[in-house]
């Protein structure tokens, strides 16, 4: 009998333990860009830049600037050349964001960050 009374103490407890936890796993992943699935981003193209990996930097419609891996098959001549045309400067753009990884001049995995996967040129 105290077995039994033992048991139903320790489910009591996981089930208050259980809600918390579900509202935190929630917060997190609602914050958290890396869990959207498809999250674009709409803005402005303010600069490219090339060291190891190549940048986007896009001010969004809040003003704040957004710097991503480019990735997109836009940015593959981009990449290659270490330069974006000018004439994409100041452009109207909404990219999706994905996760990518920064690999330094030796192939190493240096670590990750997002990632504009797609580019849509609104103008």
């Amino acid at each position: 009998m105290l077995a039994l009374y033992g048991l139903l103490q320790q489910v009591g407890c996981m089930k208050q333990l259980a809600l918390p936890l579900l509202i935190s796993a929630s917060l997190i992943a609602q914050c958290d860009p890396s869990f959207s699935k498809d999250r674009k981003i709409t803005g402005t193209i303010r600069g490219f830049e090339c060291g190891d990996n190549c940048y986007l930097t896009i001010v969004d419609r809040k003003k704040q600037e957004q710097v991503g891996l480019c990735s997109a098959p836009q940015c593959g001549s981009w990449n290659e050349q270490t330069a974006m045309p000018s004439r994409y400067k100041g452009k109207r753009v909404t990219v999706t964001v994905g996760q990518g990884q920064q690999i330094d001049d030796s192939g190493n995995v240096m670590g990750e960050m997002m990632s504009f996967t797609k580019i849509r040129f609104l103008d």
